[in-house]
């Protein structure tokens, strides 16, 4: 049984998911910390939002890893010289920044479980992430066009 196709689109929706999410914080979310937002308004939005991310993103997380393990198995060759191919070196690329952003997203649930996640850290992480994000939503198109 070929799981690729499946796996591919469970991929898709969870990495929908994910890059909305972080999407919606980095850039939309970040809007309520202004002047004109009462600081008791900002926190209940946040503690609403946080709980339901909380619930929510773990299973998001898994799902694209789990997945996007599956499909690396059908460029399993090319993982084995990578820097033979264009393909390979993006694929490689990709890769690196999706455990970069596994690494980030486990640092953020570990500082919110020890309650250290200040404002600046959640900053950081949000914008780290994104900037990976946006860097392997490019690479997943690019490997299959571009040969350098």
């Amino acid at each position: 049984m070929n799981i690729y196709p499946i796996a591919h689109i469970i991929h898709l929706y969870c990495a929908i998911a994910f890059v909305g999410g972080v999407f919606f914080e980095a850039l939309v979310l970040s809007a309520i910390h202004s002047k004109s937002v009462n600081r008791d308004a900002r926190r209940e939005v946040e503690r609403a939002i946080s709980h339901r991310a909380v619930r929510v993103m773990p299973f998001v997380v898994v799902g694209v890893f789990l997945s996007g393990l599956a499909m690396a198995h059908r460029y399993w060759a090319i993982l084995l010289n990578p820097f033979n191919s264009t393909f390979g070196v993006q694929l490689l690329l990709k890769i690196t920044l999706a455990f970069g952003i596994l690494v980030h997203f486990l640092i953020a649930v570990t500082k919110m479980r020890r309650h250290t996640l200040t404002v600046a850290w959640s900053k950081y992480i949000h914008t780290a992430v994104l900037i990976q994000m946006l860097l392997i939503v490019f690479l997943a198109k690019s490997m299959f066009y571009f040969n350098f």
